[in-house]
Order: structure tokens, then C-alpha cells, then sequence
């Protein structure tokens, strides 16, 4: 209950971000819209028209509230029932505009769907549509159609009803009958119907994304995020059948750190780990890979997992060499507050891998098996010998294809084999300058 309960608040946390935004949006585009409203009308001539003050006290009191509007829009100043608010304020204005704009030229107001105005209903619905709930796009069309209704009553003429006489064949009766405003009004209703469909699937589409990103940050606690995305995407029986593909693997590990844990209160052992950590999974990640496990003192990351790129052997050992460079940078701050020096000893080997969640029914884990992982397990210890304290393979080299001829950068062991193995393996330790 307390999952679904944190799910739901996080869901209405990023739907009420949403509506703030929309909000914002909509003021924006209402004075864009008022601008070119007024520049249209002042171009025209219509300063001249009888109507012009109706129209101008309109337009200015829009452009008051459109920037009410988007004051509101603030974080620290919003809330959700503010576009309520705005777009009742739109329909009723609309709707006075045009009763007024009528009484003054002493037209009937079967004339409505005359007046220009009467089309910016539509962009009222299209602002209101813009939002995440049905409210302001309802709230938009019956703040609209109630407010001309009583206008005509107050007026002593009919909401529809034709004011020319009937069975005329004057063009105002052709074009303003009451069937003819009937169909207007049965258009708009159309209108909003549809904008309402578009609310709501816009909602629906935004409460998908949502809790999409929130399974995969749930999941992203326990997985690295690209694999958390496969799982989320295609289920963890996407992960548990597994499969043998190629890739980088690396592992570093503190030099003497029984030692260092021993000079140490448990409250600094800890924030030495996280920070250490910290700095490698960030280095990592910078090189696209993903950190497999942290073991103690130790990080397993991997390169090319779930997905091989195109230079993860390259991007495998420019990684550990930016490790040992951050590690230098740290150690002179360290250095200045008098802490101990960190060093890291560091092993990289590519090769054939086993990727998948292995484990039981009630736990399970993502991870990489095989010859080559225990290669560059190896490897990190064989770096413990070494003066900068990286170690590779020289497949891992060739396969990278640009560090084969680099003798500044890259010196042979004479000590190739490693523990374990009955075989041996060409190795190379880092001797460029860090």
C-alpha cells in the first residue's frame, strides 16, 4: 500500500508540474494571441467603428488578465484552480463582447455568429485544451454559452430564435435563421467534445509516461539504468534467459584498504566508500558503461553490456586511466587535510561473457560470468605489483585498436601468468604519466 500510495503522490506531484507548465504556455500564447488581436484591429481601421470601445476595453482587460495569468503560473503562486478561473473570465468576456458589440450597432442577436469575436471561442477551447483536466475546456464552453444566454435574455431576444421575419428570403435570414445558429452552436459543442477527447488522451498519455519513468527509477535503485530500462521495456525475462555476447570488463580496488579501515571511525569508513564510489560510477558512466557490482573496497564495471557499442574496449581503458587521474586530484586535496592517500589498483580485459539475471525466484541479479571476468579480476591483482597500478590485456589493446605500438603509454610484463590459469596471457601495465 505505502509503494502504490508514494506511486500515486509522485504521479499527481508530476501532473500538477504539468499543469503549472501548460498554464505558463497558455498565458504566453494568450498574449501573443491579444497582440495580434489589437494590431489586427488597429490595421484595420476599426479604431473607427462604433463598436471600437466595446472592443478595445475587451482587448486591454484580455491582455490584464494574460498576464495575471501567467504571474499565477509561478511555482510559489500556483494552483489548479487558477485556469478554472482564467478560462471562465475568457468565455463570459467573450460572450459580453459580442451582446454588447450588438447593442450598440442596434443588430439583433441572432446576428452573434456575425461578429468576429464569436470565432475566438474556438481559441479559448484550444487554450483550455491544452491542460491536463476536462475543467478548464468544460468551464471554457458553459461559462461561454451560459453567459449568452442570459445576455439575451436581459437583451429581450432569443438565444437562437430568428429576429427577421419568418419565411423572408433576406440573406440575414438565410444566414441567421434559427437552424442556421442552431448548427453554429451544435458545432461548438462538436468543438469541445473533441478538445475534451484530446484532454483526456493527452492525460492517459501522460500518466503512461509517468509511470513508466517511475518503474524505472524504481528499478534503476536495484539496476543500472540501462538495464533497468530493458526490464521496464520487456519484463526481467528479457534479462533471465541471458545471452553470450562480447564485452569490457573492469575492476578497481583500494590498495591496502584492511589497513586504512583500521585507522578509521565507522562514520568516516563510510563516507571514504561513498565518496570513492562516487567518483569511480561517475567516471564510469562517463564512458558509457555500468557499474556491475560494488564488492567492499572494490567496483566491477562493465562496457558494451546489454548492448555492444562500437569502441567499449576503448572507452574500457580511457576509464581506468581517468580513474587514476581523478584519484591524483583527490589525493592532493586529501593530502591538504592531512587524510590518508587513496590508491587504486585497476585490471581490464575484454572478451566472450555470459549477460543475465542469474539467482532464485525470490532473488535476482544482473550480471556478467564468465572466463573474462575472472581474466580481469586477476588482472587487478597482478596491477598490485605495478608502479601506476593499471594492468590490461594485450587483447584488450588490439581490440581497441589504438594502443598496440604505444610504448610511451603501455610497457609488457615479463610476469604473464596469472593466478588460476594454466595458461598465459600477454599483459601490458600503464606507464603514462598520471
Amino acid at each position: 500500500m505505502v509503494g502504490r500510495s508514494s506511486a500515486k503522490n509522485n504521479m499527481q506531484k508530476f501532473i500538477l508540474a504539468a499543469e503549472r507548465e501548460a498554464q505558463m504556455v497558455s498565458a504566453f500564447a494568450r498574449l501573443i494571441i491579444i497582440t495580434m488581436a489589437i494590431s489586427i484591429f488597429l490595421l484595420a481601421g476599426g479604431i473607427n467603428l462604433p463598436v471600437a470601445p466595446v472592443v478595445l476595453t475587451y482587448l486591454i482587460s484580455y491582455a490584464v488578465v494574460s498576464i495575471i495569468s501567467a504571474f499565477f503560473s509561478l511555482e510559489r503562486f500556483f494552483s489548479p484552480w487558477m485556469s478554472l478561473l482564467f478560462t471562465a473570465i475568457d468565455g463570459i468576456s467573450l460572450a459580453l463582447l459580442i451582446g454588447f458589440a450588438l447593442l450598440i450597432t442596434g443588430s439583433p442577436m441572432s446576428l452573434h455568429g456575425a461578429v468576429p469575436g464569436f470565432v475566438f471561442i474556438f481559441s479559448i477551447l484550444i487554450l483550455a485544451s491544452m491542460r491536463y483536466t476536462v475543467g478548464p475546456t468544460l468551464v471554457g464552453f458553459l461559462s461561454f454559452a451560459l453567459s449568452w444566454y442570459i445576455f439575451t435574455l436581459f437583451a429581450g431576444d432569443g438565444f437562437l430564435n430568428n429576429a427577421f421575419p419568418s419565411g423572408s428570403g433576406s440573406t440575414p435570414n438565410f444566414f441567421f435563421g434559427t437552424v442556421q445558429n442552431a448548427a453554429r452552436w451544435g458545432f461548438l459543442v462538436i468543438a469541445t467534445i473533441l478538445c475534451l477527447l484530446a484532454v483526456v488522451r493527452r492525460r492517459k498519455t501522460l500518466e503512461a509516461a509517468i509511470g513508466a519513468a517511475n518503474k524505472t527509477a524504481n528499478l534503476s535503485r536495484y539496476l543500472p539504468d540501462r538495464i533497468a530500462s530493458v526490464v521496464a521495456e520487456q519484463g526481467i525475462d528479457a534479462l533471465s534467459l541471458g545471452r553470450q555476447q562480447n564485452a569490457t570488463i573492469l575492476f578497481v580496488d583500494i590498495r591496502g584498504f584492511t589497513g586504512i579501515s583500521e585507522q578509521l571511525k565507522p562514520e568516516e569508513l563510510s563516507a571514504l566508500l561513498s565518496e570513492f564510489r562516487s567518483k569511480v560510477s561517475t567516471e564510469v558512466e562517463a564512458h558509457f558503461g555500468i557499474i556491475d557490482k560494488f564488492i567492499g573496497d572494490a567496483v566491477m564495471a562493465i562496457f558494451g553490456v546489454p548492448d555492444a557499442q562500437p569502441n567499449d574496449e576503448k572507452n574500457g581503458i580511457e576509464c581506468a586511466v581517468s580513474i587514476l587521474e581523478k584519484m591524483k586530484i583527490w589525493n592532493e586535496r586529501r593530502r591538504e587535510a592531512l587524510q590518508t592517500e587513496i590508491h587504486v589498483t585497476i585490471g581490464v580485459h575484454s572478451g566472450n561473457v555470459f549477460a543475465g539475471a542469474v539467482g532464485t525466484e525470490d532473488r535476482m541479479e544482473f550480471t556478467v560470468l564468465g572466463d573474462t571476468v575472472n581474466i580481469a579480476a586477476r588482472l587487478q591483482e597482478v596491477a598490485k605489483k605495478s608502479e601506476t597500478g593499471l594492468v590490461v590485456s594485450q587483447d584488450l589493446l588490439d581490440k581497441s585498436g589504438q594502443y598496440s605500438d604505444d610504448t610511451q603509454t603501455w610497457e609488457a610484463l615479463n610476469e604473464t601468468s596469472i593466478r588460476g590459469r594454466t595458461g598465459k596471457i600477454s599483459l601490458y601495465q600503464y606507464v603514462g604519466h598520471i
